[in-house]
């Protein structure tokens, strides 16, 4: 169910029945419309997949017309975790290692506090793949983009953290992690602050603590995925962000082992299930792997690498959502070249 008609995961081989309805303002009538397709499909389990459908559920949870509603953390702990400002006040309240950040608001004069440089600016509220995130390696740079641009969002500054990029995937019953899958970067995007192209599953005793802490600070519910950056001066791995919804590479875990969305399913039906172990292998999406047989032509020829660690398994048993998006990618960025470029400086 969704209010985007053409969907490209609606024409999945694996989708029995798609139903639209166009957004409105109202939340309310998007609660009315599940409870319409609880009742004509006998819907077993109602699993939102983005934040703001999250978010709304959570809010509205009591006008469901029945308790079919999957794991979701409470409305507080949501709007932490969803919120970058105040996950960084949450992780530095509860000693949980975080960057040094600062919010600059759009109603307040800005000043620059002693930060050490290179710092990142970000919006608060945007989510997720990287978009709104700038570096900036001086004060005069940071000033100048502040002073010349006009914010929709509150935006956090945020010291640079040299060190890998490390991420832990979870499923918690109010607080207690019942699944987990850590994956450390082995290829990163062209932009860094984009999606990884390339990671491996490891095991890492002080992430697991980590997120172990954090999740018990938010008593968190259902699913969640944790960005970390390893500090190579402190030999600490810092909370970066969580991205509380189901994660773009949740094929990797799949791939290693862990089916986040069945688990949730057993967990919300009160099935039970034991802590599932993910195999640590390395895993790269359809751009990484492309990349990768560049580097190494000889790797098209390994079948079961290509069929074991990457995504190319699932794009041929169902191909159609994959080509449509992809066809919308290039269109846009077809389209992009007619129009005018923006004026936010890439600093």
């Amino acid at each position: 169910m969704a209010n985007i008609a053409f969907l490209p995961i609606r024409f999945s081989r694996f989708i029995h029945h798609f139903s639209y309805y166009p957004r409105t303002d109202n939340s309310l009538d998007w609660i009315t419309n599940i409870n319409f397709e609880i009742e004509k499909h006998k819907i077993d389990l109602v699993m939102p997949i983005f934040e703001n459908g999250i978010e709304t559920l959570i809010k509205y949870k009591e006008k469901l017309d029945s308790d079919k509603l999957c794991f979701l953390p409470a409305f507080k702990d949501f709007r932490i975790a969803r919120n970058k400002w105040l996950l960084a006040e949450h992780l530095v309240e509860h000693d949980i290692p975080v960057p040094k950040s600062f919010l600059y608001s759009t109603d307040m004069l800005f000043k620059i506090p002693q930060f050490k440089f290179p710092v990142i600016v970000k919006p608060t509220e945007v989510s997720g793949g990287g978009d709104g995130i700038f570096i900036f390696f001086h004060k005069e740079a940071l000033n100048d983009f502040i002073e010349k641009n006009e914010f929709k969002y509150d935006q956090m500054i945020q010291e640079y953290v040299e060190g890998y990029d490390i991420g832990c995937s979870v499923l918690c019953e109010s607080g207690k992690i019942k699944a987990y899958t850590i994956q450390k970067a082995i290829m990163l995007n062209s932009n860094p602050f984009k999606p990884l192209l390339g990671v491996e599953f490891v095991n890492n005793e002080g992430v697991y603590s980590t997120i172990e802490k954090l999740m018990q600070s938010l008593n968190w519910n259902g699913v969640a995925h944790i960005d970390l950056k390893f500090d190579k001066a402190t030999h600490t791995f810092k909370v970066i962000e969580i991205n509380p919804r189901f994660w773009g590479s949740l094929d990797a875990s799949l791939i290693a082992g862990v089916n986040f969305p069945y688990l949730n399913c057993l967990m919300s039906l009160n099935e039970p299930f034991e802590l599932p172990k993910y195999n640590y292998i390395p895993y790269y999406n359809l751009k990484g792997t492309v990349k990768r047989i560049i580097k190494n032509k000889s790797l098209i020829f390994n079948y079961g690498f290509i069929m074991k660690n990457t995504q190319v398994k699932y794009i041929i048993k169902d191909p159609i959502p994959v080509v449509l998006k992809y066809g919308i990618f290039f269109k846009n960025i077809l389209k992009s070249k007619f129009r005018p470029k923006s004026k936010l400086p890439m600093a």
